[in-house]
C-alpha cells in the first residue's frame, strides 16, 4: 500500500511540474516576430523574441515596461504608434530600446545583436 501511495504522490508531482513548465512556456509569446509596420523606406526587422528572453537580466518588463502582473502583455505597436502621439513613436521607441541596448552591450564588450541599419532591416 505504501508503494502505491508513494507512486501516486510521485506521479502527481511530475504532472504538477509539467503543468507549471507548460504554463510558463505558453506565456512566452511567439518565438519570432517580423516588425514590418511603419517602415516606409527600410525593410522589416526580424526579431527573435525567445532568444532575447534568454539574456541574463532581461525580463518581460525590460521591453514591455507598462506590463501589469496577471494581465495580457500588449505588443509594442499597441502603445507606440507609427506617428507621434501620446507615447513615443514606434521608430523612436525601437531605436532607443533595441539599438540602445545593443550599443550598451557592445560597449561593455558583450556579445550582442546588430547596431547598423541594414543589419536589422532586411532588404524588401
Amino acid at each position: 500500500m505504501r508503494k502505491i501511495l508513494s507512486l501516486l504522490v510521485a506521479v502527481v508531482f511530475v504532472f504538477s511540474a509539467m503543468a507549471v513548465v507548460t504554463a510558463a512556456e505558453s506565456n512566452k509569446g511567439a518565438e519570432k516576430y517580423t516588425i514590418d509596420k511603419c517602415q516606409k523606406r527600410k525593410g522589416p526587422v526580424l526579431f527573435n523574441h525567445w532568444q532575447h528572453q534568454k539574456i541574463q537580466g532581461v525580463t518581460c518588463k525590460t521591453c514591455h515596461h507598462k506590463a501589469e502582473e496577471g494581465k495580457a502583455i500588449k505588443s509594442c505597436l499597441q502603445c507606440h504608434q507609427c506617428k507621434k502621439g501620446e507615447a513615443p513613436a514606434a521608430k523612436m521607441a525601437f531605436h532607443k530600446t533595441c539599438k540602445g541596448c545593443h550599443m550598451k552591450m557592445k560597449k561593455a564588450g558583450k556579445k550582442t545583436g546588430p547596431t547598423g541599419c541594414t543589419k536589422c532591416h532586411v532588404k524588401k
